[in-house]
C-alpha cells in the first residue's frame, strides 16, 4: 500500500509540473494600442487612477466581456495585448463627457496601433494659474464651457507629488461651491479665496523639501469624474 501511494504522489506531482509548465508557455501578448482621449485633438486632463476607461471588445469568440483600459490624468491610454480586430468605446456613464461620440472605434491591431478617442466634455479648465505667496496660494482659470447643464464644485487640489486628483491630495482638498451658476459660460474666470498655508505642517515640510504641486479641477452637475487642469509645479 505504501508503495502504491507513493507512486500516485509522484504521478500526481508530475501531473502537477507539467500543467504549471503548460501554463507558463503560454505566448504573452506582445502588441499594444495606446493613443488619448482628446477633444479636437487635444488630450483632456483626467482624476487617473483607474477612474476612467475604455472598453476594447474582440467580436467572434463565445467570450464577449471587454478588455477594460484605464486613461491617466494627461489622457493617455496604453494596453498590451495579441494582434487581431478590435473595437474601442468609451464606458457609458464615465468620464467628464457627453454621450455624443461614442461612436464603436475599429482598431487593426498588427503590432503596435496608436488611436485616439475624440469626445466632448461638459467643460473644459482654461488658462490655469497657480501661484504661491510666502504661504499663502492663489488659483484661478478661465471656465469653457462645452456642453455642460451646470457645474457642482470648483475644487482646489495641493499634494506633495505631482499625482493629484479629488481623490489623491496630501496637503490640501478645498471646494467651493457658491454661485457658481455665475461662471457657468465661456470665458468667465474663477478666482478661488486666498488659501493660508502657515499652520499647515504637510505644506511647510514641502515647502522644505520643494516638492509641492497643485490642480484644479471643475465638476459637471451630473457627471461621475471631473476636468482638470494640467499639474502645477509650485515648489
Amino acid at each position: 500500500m505504501k508503495t502504491i501511494s507513493k507512486i500516485f504522489s509522484v504521478l500526481t506531482l508530475s501531473v502537477l509540473i507539467f500543467t504549471g509548465c503548460m501554463k507558463d508557455n503560454y505566448d504573452e501578448p506582445t502588441s499594444t494600442i495606446k493613443g488619448r482621449v482628446v477633444y479636437q485633438g487635444t488630450p483632456l486632463q483626467l482624476r487617473g487612477n483607474e477612474a476612467v476607461k475604455l472598453y476594447l471588445y474582440q467580436r467572434g469568440y463565445a467570450k464577449h466581456d471587454p478588455v477594460e483600459v484605464f486613461v491617466n490624468q494627461n489622457g493617455e491610454y496604453s494596453v498590451c495585448i495579441f494582434n487581431g480586430d478590435y473595437q474601442l468605446i468609451t464606458k457609458s456613464g464615465n468620464g467628464p463627457w457627453t454621450a455624443q461620440g461614442r461612436d464603436t472605434i475599429q482598431v487593426k491591431l498588427r503590432g503596435t496601433a496608436t488611436q485616439d478617442v475624440e469626445v466632448v466634455p461638459y467643460y473644459l479648465v482654461d488658462d490655469a494659474q497657480i501661484t504661491l505667496d510666502g504661504n499663502k496660494v492663489n488659483a484661478s482659470f478661465k471656465v469653457n464651457k462645452v456642453a455642460g447643464n451646470g457645474i457642482d464644485r470648483m475644487i482646489l487640489l495641493l499634494s506633495t507629488t505631482q499625482y493629484i486628483s479629488d481623490a489623491e491630495h496630501n496637503v490640501d482638498r478645498y471646494d467651493e461651491t457658491s454661485n457658481l451658476v455665475n461662471f457657468d459660460q465661456t470665458g468667465k474666470t474663477y478666482t478661488f479665496a486666498t488659501r493660508d498655508y502657515t499652520s499647515n505642517a504637510t505644506f511647510q515640510t514641502a515647502l522644505k523639501r520643494g516638492t509641492l504641486f497643485a490642480r484644479i479641477c471643475l465638476w459637471p452637475t451630473g457627471s461621475d469624474q471631473g476636468i482638470y487642469s494640467k499639474v502645477i509645479r509650485l515648489k
